[in-house]
Formats: structure tokens, C-alpha cells, sequence
């Protein structure tokens, strides 16, 4: 496919970043070029540009903290982003189409991995409710556009991203991109490193330049609407990923853990049974030299606080 035909949306975010590092011929989006959440914006964006194929990865997104507080915002922003966005592309006669769902999505099930065919069993957990189930309702949008028009409709359940040009606020930041930035200033202010919850909680992780690669040789291998999982290993322990992140950022002082804090589910953790077919050969990067490189970039790139704040 020509790369110039290729729409990215979301594209000064932390996965269309990754995307413009391996096909900067794209055309990348942001909230600055068109208001996404609007029908009308949103198809006269795609009129404009005419792509091919679409990679869908605008979103609001937001950590624990936001996601408990703002359920409601999360769930009614990201139901009319996705409505105006896969609208438009069909409108205007895109053909391929690939969208993002997200791990949190899934129900609670800490007895075993969860497989695709679990996304909509059970109830998601409920601090992540309303983002959860405007991914739910992604995945439904995009299957009976799909079966309806006969197109190239499909999307992707990756672990939970990190990466360069993740965000790093302390409210709203995912767990990897708040403890790096955490680390830092307890590096710099010479304090513990304080990590929400009791350390025990297990989650998979996966870099945006994997799932970057997983995405851009998608566009040749789409086989129906169905969702793929994109996860890379069995999962980490929160208080095993805290104390990597340490030795990444040779932080040598004390990690300690509040259980006073919420941390979210027990155990996520997801398992493909579609993955190894469709990429028989594909190798993720290692997870702490995934986190080694995210450090550096972060430490040489975001300038710091002129004082430690707290979560």
C-alpha cells in the first residue's frame, strides 16, 4: 500500500509517534487539524485527505486516578470519537481500517489468561468502566460496519503501551510513564520512590514500537472484524516493573509501596489464540530494554519539575 494513503489518527500521541518512526510518509492527524469528537469536522477531514486505510489511534486516555474520577467523561468522549471517525471512513470510501482497544476492556478473571473470545463476557472492572466499555462499544461499531459494507474493518488489543511521547503527568499518566517520571524526582530530590498500591498487582506491558510494527503489516493480513490480542508475555509484578524502572534510571534509594492507594485489578493478564498465525515470526522487544530506552528518552527529552510532586 502506498504509505501516503495511509490516515493515522492520534498522531502526536504516543503510538502515532511510534507509527511516524517507521512510516513517516503517512498522514497524521491531531486534535490541532480536526475536532474528532465532531461528526461534521470529522468527515470533512477524510473528504480532504481521501485515505486508503485508516489506523485509528486517537483516544482519551488517562490513568487509574482519571479513569475512576472522570468515568463518565471517558466513556461519552471516546464513544463520539469513534462513532465520527469510523463514520467518515466509510462515508468516504476507506477501505482498510484498523482501530485500538485497550487490555482494560476485558473482565476480571484472575484465575487465568483472557483470549479475544472473552472481550465481552463479564463485567470489565469498575474503575475503568466507562473507558472499558467505550472500547467495548469500538469493537461492536467496528464489526457491524464490517458485516454491513463488506469492508476491511478490524482491531487490535494491545497490552498496555509505553513508550517515548507517552505522557508523564502524575494524574493522568499509565503506570510505566508515572513511575519513570515519579523515579526521576525522587532521584533528584533524594526521597523514596512511592508506588501506589501494594506492588502484588500483575499486568503485561508492550512497547508503541511493537505494536507500531503489529499494526502497519496488519493492513496486509486483515481477516474479518474480529480483535486481535497483542501481548508479549505471561506479565510483571508492579513491584518487580518498579524496581526495573530503578535500575534503568539508577535510582538507588528506597521503593516503597502505599497499600493506602488504589492499584486497580489483581491480575490482567491476556493471551492470544490469533496472534502466532497471523505473525508466525515476529519478536518483541525485551521488556527491560524497552524500559531502558523510554528512560533515556524521557530523561533527555522532558524537562524536569522544578520540584517532586506526589501520587
Amino acid at each position: 500500500m502506498n504509505p501516503k494513503k495511509i490516515l493515522v489518527t492520534g498522531g502526536a500521541g504516543l503510538l502515532g509517534s511510534a507509527l511516524k518512526g517507521l512510516c513517516p510518509e503517512a498522514v497524521y492527524v491531531t486534535r490541532e487539524d480536526a475536532d474528532l469528537t465532531d461528526p461534521r469536522r470529522t468527515r470533512e477531514l477524510f473528504e480532504s485527505i481521501r485515505p486508503e486505510a485508516v489506523l485509528h489511534c486517537s483516544a482519551r486516555v488517562g490513568g487509574v486516578k482519571i479513569n475512576a474520577e472522570k468515568g463518565d467523561e471517558m466513556f461519552a468522549e471516546n464513544v463520539q470519537i469513534n462513532a465520527s471517525v469510523l463514520s467518515a471512513a466509510r462515508i468516504s470510501g476507506v477501505k482498510k481500517l484498523i482501530s485500538v482497544l485497550s487490555s482494560c476492556a476485558y473482565p476480571d478473571s484472575p484465575d487465568r489468561p483472557l483470549s479475544e473470545d472473552d472481550l465481552h463476557r463479564g463485567f470489565p472492572f469498575h474503575g475503568h468502566l466507562g473507558y472499558a466499555y467505550s472500547k467495548r462499544a469500538l469493537d461492536v461499531l467496528t464489526r457491524l460496519i464490517s458485516e454491513r459494507h463488506g469492508l476491511a474493518y478490524t482491531t487490535i488489543t494491545p497490552a498496555t503501551m509505553f513508550g517515548p511521547h507517552d505522557s508523564w503527568d502524575l494524574d493522568s499518566a499509565h503506570v510505566i510513564g508515572a513511575l519513570i517520571s515519579k523515579c526521576r524526582d525522587a532521584k533528584r530530590n533524594a526521597t523514596a520512590l512511592e508506588v501506589w498500591g501494594s506492588g502484588r498487582a500483575v499486568r503485561q506491558f508492550i512497547c508503541s514500537a511493537d505494536v507500531a510494527r503489529v499494526m502497519l503489516a496488519l493492513l496486509d493480513r486483515i481477516d474479518g472484524p474480529r480483535t486481535t490480542i497483542v501481548a508479549p508475555d505471561e506479565g510483571i509484578s508492579i513491584r518487580t516493573l518498579a524496581e526495573t524502572i530503578a535500575r534503568a534510571m539508577d535510582f538507588r534509594g528506597p521503593v516503597v509501596f502505599d497499600e493506602s492507594k488504589p492499584e486497580g485489578q489483581a491480575v490482567r493478564v491476556l493471551k492470544s489464540g490469533r496472534f502466532e498465525k497471523l505473525f508466525p515470526d515476529f519478536k518483541f522487544t525485551p521488556l527491560e530494554k524497552a524500559l531502558g530506552e523510554t528512560a533515556r528518552w524521557f530523561e533527555s527529552n522532558v524537562p524536569a519539575r522544578e520540584k517532586a510532586g506526589k501520587r
